[in-house]
């Protein structure tokens, strides 16, 4: 998470990686337009990650709060260009004023800003990568 939160990806060039999720990935530092965009990969290593999503059923699960600067919306603009649906992204409104009272300055999904009320999108992100986990994890049955 958060300066982690990239780092599942790059380690999805690993075939052991069946269940990457980015919370909050915030690296690189979004200083420019270019690392706004920036997905932190080498192009061998993106083209391994696509192969993994388009040969072996590989999803990359991701999250972000909309209004987060460390985590911009460019750098999701880029996950789902480059893996397509093999991008799942969870972006929860941070708006100023939004509906759900979440701060402006929202940015860890999951553990402090998480809301744990039934319906709440914080707590429905965290039923959503539980429910990713148990996919792709355990076994069928």
């Amino acid at each position: 998470m958060c300066f982690t939160g990239g780092f599942a990806l790059g380690m999805t060039v690993d075939p052991s990686v069946i269940a990457p999720v980015l919370s909050q990935p915030s690296l690189p530092l979004p200083v420019s337009k270019k690392a706004k965009a920036s997905i932190h990969l080498s192009p061998e290593d993106l083209r391994v990650v696509k192969d993994r999503v388009a040969n072996d059923d590989i999803c990359v699960l991701g999250m972000r709060f909309t209004n987060d600067r460390a985590v911009p919306a460019e750098r999701f603009a880029t996950l789902r260009r480059e893996l397509g649906d093999g991008f799942i992204g969870i972006e929860i409104d941070s708006s100023e004023g939004n509906a759900w009272g979440n701060p402006k300055n929202a940015h860890s999904v999951v553990t402090e800003h998480l809301v744990d009320e039934p319906g709440h999108p914080t707590r429905a992100a965290l039923d959503q990568v539980l429910e990713f986990f148990r996919e792709r994890l355990l076994p069928p049955g």
